[in-house]
């Protein structure tokens, strides 16, 4: 990986124009300082993607992305930071400065990867011919019963390894040299004393792409009977098998257009699907769905589709996977199940019913809290009270994993009703703290409550909720930067949320106080609550806030920037476009502390 100087990428960053470099990819039209556009990274009607030429930077207030210049072009165009680098500086003129030393053990590695994906391409270039070969015969007649057009066949890449032991290691010329290359790539075994021989012998090949469509392995079907059916690559310094999704670098199109994808369990349900017009499909290689899946999903779309066959294996693989998705689970994130008819997969489905058929399956898909409910409901008796009980206790630990308190207590309103208990008998919530409600007040009076000194220091979450509630016309001046604040307390996070809900309601001019328009009767003793022990009257009280959010965008960056830190340091994905997102991350703080270093802000 090329280094670069922080002088000679300051200095590519000052000669390019993002505006110039977004407009290649991006309709943008000028609102004010602001240029707007619909965001190239996820579906959308209205236009929520800011570019800030003044500052080098864009934003999208739909998904959340946003970066410098190098940022955007590592996204929309699936590159490292040092070809970004390259890139821009070629295009504004600037000659690239003579490399120090690199490191002995980077250097070896990124060497290996390239010479990796050199062999697996040329593999896969290989397997494909022999589909088209005589030898391929009885592969295609396979593919053709399956109803797969050539097309599609091509779209994918299909190939076919033929019968022998030593076909494809015999093509990279035998030796010593051959296979240490494939065994390193996945494509040969070693047996103790014995020569190497292929892994992949009379099967359908199925190429396997990183989302960027760099083939990094392969899986294969066998075409005679035996076991097991489906065999993929090894673990390698390509391919992580819970890391990859099979078939996302042909499905981001459609994710970000639809926004919502479908995941399936194999490969051949994907392509069925794909065949027949259904895209926005991508399946989990053999393995249970995983937090590294999850996050890659996430960043894509609000919406997952989960389509399982019907049967007890389906279910419960099924289950897996809403039980990793409420780790964590944020707001506006919805996860739906699809189950499949007894012993029919999704090309038997498709077949059946078509694409459109398929489509209406995906959109009655069974919501997350009704499959939830569903399979906690199996074996017990939901008419008495120990059966309900016994839902509610293997409930609990699950709900309390979502991340999103207004959420979290929705589920948990949602669980009450089913199981018709009182509402507020129970509570499911992390680590709760209770605050006891202060005395009820006039809805008349005012009151300048003392400000609370802690040990560590100021709280500038509860500070900032206090002067919203002091002072709400601050919702309308800063409510896209509130709208996208990451706070770390989820009862304050809640409560912001509930404040931007209400919005403009909250500087009517009515009498009654703002916090007692809240929904909930505990949302509105935590805002009292706040209201008691933080001092909310200042001479400034737009500077004070000012300087209050950055102080708590600040901290939320930092924690982002020592998390991507730690995964460079620790060799976490690729390590330019981690390189590429931790120096995002640094300017976004660059540019944070500076406008906190502006006279006039605290």
């Amino acid at each position: 990986m090329a280094l670069y100087s922080d002088g000679f990428i300051g200095e590519v960053r000052d000669r390019v124009n993002i505006l110039d470099v977004v407009s290649r990819h991006v309709r943008l039209k000028k609102q004010g300082s602001n240029w707007l556009g619909l965001c190239p990274f996820h579906g959308e009607k209205t236009p929520s993607f800011s570019v800030r030429p003044d500052q080098g930077f864009y934003k999208c207030f739909g998904c959340g992305v946003g970066g410098d210049v190098f940022d955007f072009l590592i996204r929309i165009r699936g590159i490292g930071f040092a070809e970004a680098v390259e890139e821009l500086a070629a295009g504004a003129g600037l000659a690239l400065p003579v490399q120090g030393q690199e490191d002995v053990e980077q250097r070896q590695r990124r060497e290996e990867r390239r010479q990796l994906l050199e062999v697996v391409e040329k593999a896969r270039n290989w397997f494909h011919q022999q589909l088209r070969s005589a030898a391929g015969e009885v592969a295609r007649a396979y593919l053709q019963r399956r109803g797969l057009q050539p097309e599609t066949i091509e779209r994918f890449g299909l190939g076919y390894a033929p019968a022998g032991w030593r076909n494809l290691l015999d093509h990279f010329g035998g030796g010593q040299g051959a296979e240490d290359l494939l065994e390193k790539a996945g494509l040969l075994i070693r047996a103790e004393g014995r020569s190497g021989y292929d892994r992949f012998r009379d099967r359908i090949v199925f190429p396997i792409r990183d989302y960027q469509g760099h083939c990094i392995g392969f899986g294969g079907r066998i075409l005679a009977r035996g076991e097991p059916k489906y065999i993929n690559s090894p673990e390698t310094l390509l391919y992580r098998k819970g890391e990859v999704l099979y078939g996302l670098d042909q499905a981001q199109a459609a994710i970000q257009r639809e926004d919502r994808v479908v995941v399936v369990e194999g490969y051949l349900d994907l392509i069925a699907l794909a065949d027949r017009g259904v895209d926005g499909v991508v399946a989990t290689l053999g393995t249970a769905l995983t937090a590294a899946h999850l996050r890659q999903l996430w960043k894509r779309t609000r919406r997952i589709c989960f389509c399982f066959d019907g049967d007890t294996a389906g279910r419960k693989a099924a289950w897996r996977a809403l039980e990793l998705v409420l780790d964590g689970l944020q707001a506006d994130r919805h996860a739906h199940f699809l189950f499949l008819p007894d012993g029919e997969d999704p090309d038997d489905v498709v077949r059946r019913e078509g694409a459109a058929g398929f489509r209406a399956r995906i959109e009655g898909a069974t919501p997350l809290m009704t499959f939830f409910l569903r399979h906690l409901s199996e074996g017990l008796d939901t008419g008495s009270p120990e059966g309900r009980v016994a839902i509610f206790h293997r409930a609990r630990p699950l709900l309390a994993k979502v991340f999103d308190p207004l959420l979290r207590e929705l589920y948990h309103e949602r669980l009450t009703q089913y199981l018709h208990l009182p509402q507020h008998s129970v509570a499911v919530e992390p680590e709760a703290v209770v605050i006891q409600p202060p005395p009820v007040r006039s809805a008349a009076v005012s009151f300048r409550p003392p400000r609370v000194a802690t040990a560590a220091g100021r709280d500038f979450e509860r500070a900032l909720l206090a002067m919203l509630l002091r002072a709400p016309d601050l919702l309308m001046t800063y409510e896209e930067e509130l709208s996208r604040l990451e706070l770390e307390n989820p009862q304050l996070a809640g409560l912001l949320s509930e404040l931007l809900t209400l919005g403009s309601s909250l500087v009517d001019g009515s009498a009654s106080p703002f916090w007692q328009r809240l929904p909930t009767p505990a949302w509105t003793a935590l805002a009292e609550a706040i209201l008691l022990t933080e001092e909310t009257e200042f001479e400034a009280v737009h500077e004070e806030f000012a300087g209050c959010l950055v102080s708590c965008q600040l901290r939320h960056l930092n924690k982002q920037i020592e998390q991507k830190s730690r995964e460079v340091a620790t060799g976490v994905g690729e390590s330019d476009r981690q390189l590429g997102m931790l120096y995002a991350l640094q300017q976004e703080k660059r540019l944070l502390q500076q406008r906190k270093s502006r006279p006039g802000m605290r």
